[in-house]
């Protein structure tokens, strides 16, 4: 692994960047190239979209969607309590992106921060949670297994 796929591997959280919105994003690069968005509102809408991510040239992220699934989070929060819909996905996202040190609206704390052209699960400014994380803390993988198929066609945003 090259020192940029460490810098942005880990958990990239929206919330700090978020003050005063009914939403939350999250986006985990995991170190082997897969991933997974995390969309959550406070209505109780949860939705995880997984991917397979990549580097192709510096400054430059891309992502694409293999598998999707929604539905209600549980109480705890760390999961689904219903899921409503499942399965294959096609979407890619190339954006470019900076990471560097950010202070959040109503935090005088500086964050480590990602920053994207193009938003993800409505969110483009992320602040890392953890840089440390394996498939089993995706909050989907006990809806199906984690292993989707890349699909070879697919729309650019």
């Amino acid at each position: 692994m090259t020192s940029l796929d460490e810098q942005v591997t880990g958990q990239w959280c929206s919330a700090p960047f978020d003050a005063g919105a009914m939403e939350t994003s999250e986006i985990v690069l995991l170190a082997g190239g897969r991933g997974w968005s995390r969309f959550e509102s406070f209505s109780g809408e949860l939705s995880i979209g997984r991917f397979v991510w990549c580097l192709p040239s510096p400054g430059l992220l891309e992502l694409r969607y293999t598998w999707r699934v929604s539905g209600q989070w549980g109480p705890s929060g760390d999961g689904f309590e219903s899921v409503d819909g499942s399965g294959p996905d096609d979407e890619l996202i190339r954006t470019a992106y900076r990471i560097g040190t950010e202070r959040p609206p109503l935090s005088g704390k500086p964050v480590t921060a990602l920053q994207l052209d193009v938003p993800v699960e409505c969110a483009s400014a992320f602040a890392l949670g953890r840089r440390n994380m394996t498939p089993a803390d995706d909050p989907s993988s006990a809806v199906a297994p984690y292993a989707p198929s890349v699909h070879r066609t697919s729309p650019v945003r």
